[in-house]
This record gives structure tokens, sequence and C-alpha cells, in this order.
């Protein structure tokens, strides 16, 4: 059955906010798009494929899979943003400039908290590279067909984490640490509460604050403990690289909207990248 939704969501940039929600380039459960992003993923309903449009100030959806209805009535929250304007006495000009050039990129929150929590545990000291592809490994040998026409595949269910168990997650490069991390997440199940997300043994700040911020829309959210984030953030501050108190401190004047701008600061990197 196919379900649909639609409201206007005024300065909002679909593709910029969705841009980190795709685990890689070949993420088998993801397709994004030039105003469009399409993700499958399971509710405690069953499983949805959400497929997003932008149409100048609307976001439009259609949802299919059993947990469609739920996921619709959930929308609108999904496009309910945290205060997260930068003050306008912000010392900082080329940061201004970078807010108003990307304003329509929003901390936001996602109907996938579950699969954002995995997906930093497989972060965990190693290559965003090796992790995706740990990650698409596993979607490939024990994930299913996500509902829709799309070849997309669904992540792991917390049931099917823990049939597959420990010996098997190795088996895709994912060390015995990881992998006991990834079903002791699994246990709480998809509809894990943020409080005891960090009271898990082997989720440390970096992992917690990524969810928070990527899954829980927290403007504020800091992960420290990040291999490349305090040089990138020194660089763009005109600093040599430092460590987790420099950032810190750099990003002291932001206090309440920091992780609102380190993705300013990584989506303006990652444009002089490429």
């Amino acid at each position: 059955m196919l379900l649909t939704w639609r409201e206007p969501v005024p300065g909002y940039d679909l593709t910029l906010s969705t841009k980190l929600q795709r685990f890689g380039k070949w993420d088998p459960t993801t397709r994004r798009g030039r105003g469009a992003f399409v993700r499958a993923f399971w509710t405690e309903q069953g499983a949805c494929t959400l497929a997003l449009r932008q149409a100048g100030q609307e976001i439009e959806a259609e949802l299919l899979g059993p947990g469609a209805a739920a996921v619709r009535d959930w929308l609108p929250s999904m496009f309910r943003f945290l205060p997260q304007e930068l003050p306008p006495d912000c010392p900082h000009p080329g940061l201004r400039q970078l807010a108003h050039r990307l304003a329509g990129l929003k901390v936001g929150r996602v109907p996938w908290v579950f699969d954002v929590a995995q997906a930093f545990v497989l972060q965990q000291r190693v290559a965003f590279e090796d992790a995706s592809r740990s990650f698409r490994e596993l979607v490939h040998r024990y994930g299913q067909p996500a509902p829709g026409p799309l070849p997309l595949k669904l992540p792991l269910h917390p049931e099917r984490w823990t049939q597959i168990g420990i010996n098997r997650i190795q088996e895709v490069d994912v060390d015995a640490q990881r992998a006991r991390t990834l079903l002791r997440v699994a246990r709480l199940g998809l509809d894990l509460d943020l409080t005891s997300l960090g009271a898990t043994r082997g989720i440390g700040p970096w992992t917690f604050q990524s969810v928070l911020g990527y899954a829980a829309g927290h403007p504020d959210a800091m992960p420290i403990g990040d291999l490349h984030l305090p040089r990138i953030v020194a660089l763009y501050f005109g600093e040599r690289p430092g460590g987790d108190r420099r950032m810190l401190e750099l990003l002291q004047p932001y206090l309440g909207l920091r992780f609102r701008v380190i993705n300013w600061i990584m989506a303006a990197e990652h444009a002089r990248a490429f």
C-alpha cells in the first residue's frame, strides 16, 4: 500500500541535509539524487521505504511497507527543527557567509535511529571506507529486500543481528570489540532509548554524540574523539591542527549550535575537496 504526505518546509535543503545519512557511496539501503532521498529501514510495525522529494518549499513523501502508516504520522517531527540560527554578533565573518550560503542544511531527527547507532559503532577506530564496506557486506548477506520497486535492501533488524552472532559479524572485517558492541546495541531494540544507549558498554562520547546529532537532531552535539574533525575545524578557523580541547575552545562562541557549525564546516571542506 502506497501512502503519501506533503508539507511546506521553508528554508530547508533536502540534498544538503540528508547527505550524511547515506553510509558510503554504495549503501544498499539508500538512494540519493538532487532534491531526492530514499531510505529503507525497520519500524516497530515492520519494514518501510521512505522516498522524499523537494518541490520548491515543500517536501513530498511516498511511503511503502507495513511501517508506512506509523512513519507518515511521525514525519512532521522530522522537519520540526530545534533553534539553530547563528547569532547576529557571530565573531567570524567567514562563518557568517557560510551560514548564509548553507542555510538550508538543517540538523533534524530521523526515524532510523537504530541504524545510525549501528553505523557509528562500525566506524569506531577504523576508516569510514572500511566500516561502510563491512556494513554493505552484512546487508547483502543477511538483509531482506525493501518494500517498493527500487532494488534497495533493508538494514539488519535487531533480531537479525543477534541471530547471525559475533562470529559471522567478524567475517566481514569487524573486530570482536565492535562486534560485541553491535550486539549490545541490538539488544536495546529498534526503539532504543538514548539514555540506555549512552550507558551501553562500548558506546563512548564520540559514538553517542554522533547519534545525538545525526539521529536525534541535536544542534549542539559535540563528537569529541574524532580522528579528523579537530584538524578540519582548526584549519577552517585559520589555526594549525590541534586536538579536541582546542576544537572545543574554537567552537565555544557557538555553544548551543556547535553540531550545526561542524556540519557547515564539513560541507565546505567537502566542496573544496571535489
